[in-house]
C-alpha cells in the first residue's frame, strides 16, 4: 500500500507538550525531512487522519454530541 500525506499548509495552531517513546523523535524527524515539512504539520496530519478513519471514534462523537456534523481537523 502506497501512502503519503499531503504537503504542508499553515493553519492557526495551539501549543501542546507531549512525551514520545524514545525511538519516535528520530523517526519523526526523518519522516519530516522526507516530506519537507515540520513536526507540527506531520503530527497534526497523522492525528487528523487517524481520527477521521476511526469509525468507532466517529460513532462515539455522534452519540456524545447527538449529531453527525462534528468534524475533526480540516487539513487532510
Amino acid at each position: 500500500m502506497k501512502f503519503r500525506i499531503p504537503k504542508q499548509h499553515k493553519p492557526t495552531r495551539e501549543r501542546i507538550d507531549i512525551k514520545l517513546e524514545a525511538s519516535l523523535p528520530a523517526a519523526l524527524d526523518e519522516y519530516c525531512r522526507y516530506l519537507e515539512s515540520d513536526r507540527d504539520y506531520v503530527v497534526s496530519t497523522v492525528l487528523e487522519l487517524v481520527m477521521k478513519k476511526d469509525k468507532d471514534f466517529a460513532a462515539w462523537l455522534e452519540r456524545r454530541d447527538g449529531t453527525a456534523t462534528h468534524s475533526v481537523g480540516g487539513t487532510a
